[in-house]
């Protein structure tokens, strides 16, 4: 019996001693680590400091086509900066107005207007599938050879 209280206070105390240890290694090492991850943090921010400058002077082209109700089309080539908002390229190519380029919401593209309420008609966005987009003009970021389209819909 005196063999088994001896053997359970030398494990017990053998765990409280790797538990104190640890304890300890965690601390001592938590310094360091939080120096590292600080300089990583500014040599991430200091990369992508340099990248957003480069993008910046970076420019990309894509190309906006515009179709029309009577079956003509018309394309406007964008050259903007990376990441550019689609509604922001085609507010300063003129194809959109301030006001529609800010909602989100387009009715009236290169002067032509859709009018639902009149006769149903509204402009769908496509991307260079041809397929109807998920989102609107607002959320969408330009990247380098990206195509997209206003049609003229009706229904």
């Amino acid at each position: 019996m005196k063999l088994m209280h001896t053997f359970a206070a030398l494990a017990l105390s053998a765990a409280l001693s790797l538990t104190l240890l640890a304890g300890c290694g965690s601390a001592s090492s938590a310094p360091s680590s939080t120096a590292a991850a600080s300089s990583s943090t500014v040599a991430a921010s200091s990369e992508a400091a340099e990248s957003a400058a480069s993008t910046e002077e970076e420019k990309i082209k894509a190309v906006f086509t515009v179709n029309y109700e009577d079956g003509t089309s018309e394309n406007v080539d964008l050259e903007v900066a990376d990441g550019t908002l689609l509604s922001d390229a085609l507010r300063d190519a003129g194809v959109i107005s301030a006001e529609e380029a800010e909602a989100g919401f387009v009715t009236v593209v290169n002067g032509v207007t859709a009018d639902w309420d009149a006769d149903g008609a509204w402009w769908c966005l496509t991307d260079a599938e041809g397929e109807m987009t998920s989102v609107g003009v607002g959320e969408i970021a330009l990247h380098d050879g990206d195509s997209y389209a206003f049609t003229y819909t009706v229904g």
